[in-house]
């Protein structure tokens, strides 16, 4: 098998869009960041990344880099560029397979896999894709709680065509956000409309002292790899076809 046998595009292909693809884990007990980061274990991020549900394989190790520095996806070989950083008892993973279009909720699968995988995790996952509109998916994983899935696009007026299960206010609540941390956030929870919600930032805010993906100087692991078959089709329709 060779590294790009899932693909039916050339490296050069260009990526039409941008976005933002990260999963978050908080393992129990769950720790104070507030002050002090844990630096970043690359065994364990490769352990990670090896087992992780959109991975068939890791094929190189790029070193670390700061979190906060990203990646620019111009070309289909920049689709095969993942981060990931194992902080203590905090896991993070950037990778482009977990943006949709709303048609397959990858954020939702991965975020139930690993549910699974890490009992009593706190998991927060969202993603986002814009190509001309804006897409976006969120799930939330909360001891105690149903999941929170939340999926749609922003643009529409129209309630009735944005996914919403579960209970966010009760998480929320859990969580120690309340509704005046939210609108000072300027991410302010509406049951009513939740199209003009900003579901990412909810999540920073339950994430709250552990989240990784606003510090400048995080550093993560960077992977080169082979998504699964399934994984390549998705990226293929949501990052490359017209």
């Amino acid at each position: 098998m060779t590294e790009n046998s899932f693909w039916t595009c050339p490296p050069q292909a260009p990526v039409r869009g941008s976005g933002t693809y990260t999963i978050t884990l908080v393992l129990p007990p769950f720790p104070d960041h507030s002050q002090e980061w844990p630096p970043n274990d690359p065994e364990r991020a490769r352990e990670f990344a090896a087992s992780f549900g959109t991975i068939d394989q890791v094929l190189e190790y790029h070193g670390e880099r700061n979190i906060s520095d990203g990646f620019s996806l111009r070309t289909r070989a920049d689709l095969e560029w993942i981060q990931v950083g194992v902080w203590g008892n905090v896991i993070g993973i950037s990778d482009p397979a977990l943006a949709d279009d709303g048609n397959s909720w990858p954020v939702l699968e991965q975020v139930k896999e690993l549910a699974e995988r890490f009992p009593g995790a706190k998991i927060v996952g969202g993603a986002s894709v814009d190509r001309g509109e804006t897409h976006e998916e969120a799930a939330w994983v909360v001891p105690g709680f149903e999941p929170v899935h939340s999926e749609g696009w922003p643009c529409e007026d129209d309630t009735s065509l944005w996914s919403l299960d579960g209970d966010p206010r009760a998480v929320l609540d859990a969580c120690g956000v309340t509704a005046r941390t939210a609108k000072e956030a300027d991410v302010a929870y509406d049951p009513d409309n939740p199209t003009s919600t900003y579901w990412g930032g909810l999540g920073e805010l339950i994430l709250g002292p552990q989240r990784p993906w606003r510090r400048r100087r995080v550093r993560a692991s960077v992977f080169r790899v082979r998504h699964t078959h399934a994984a390549t089709d998705l990226m293929e329709e949501n990052w490359i076809r017209d």
